[in-house]
């Protein structure tokens, strides 16, 4: 079982019970003991998803479920950033080499090659943190 803790967690949750009509309302639904509601409220029991999740059915509203699919957004954008880091990085690595072949021998093979993929995947990183912002 997955369980939340913090600040944002409980605000929401004693907003929930408060809304369905109170600790007694909320435990009869639930299933247990008016105890357990307001230690959750209180912070001094965990919130299972079981309980916020039965509140939100019934309240109509979902705002525990949306502040965790928020996270999981923000992590999986963030994920994708730092791909696109290490995808540059790795590219402009091989830059400094294709410059000095391109310097020291008059070689232009390899920026021709390296040059573009670099700047293709600089781009998506660009566009990527713009569309972040």
């Amino acid at each position: 079982m997955q369980v939340y803790r913090g600040p944002a967690i409980r605000a929401l949750y004693k907003q929930l019970v408060a809304d369905f009509g109170g600790v007694e309302a909320a435990a009869h639904l639930i299933g247990c003991e008016k105890g357990t509601i307001s230690k959750q409220m209180n912070g001094h029991a965990a919130i299972g998803a079981e309980h916020y999740g039965a509140l939100e059915d019934e309240v109509g509203r979902w705002p525990i479920t949306e502040l965790m699919f928020a996270r999981r957004e923000r992590s999986s954008q963030e994920v994708e950033r730092d791909a696109l880091i290490m995808s540059a990085m790795r590219e402009l690595a091989d830059v400094g080499p294709a410059l000095l072949a391109l310097a020291a021998k008059g070689d232009a093979a390899a920026i021709m090659k390296e040059g573009p993929e670099a700047l293709e995947v600089l781009n998506r990183l660009v566009r990527h943190v713009e569309n972040q912002e």
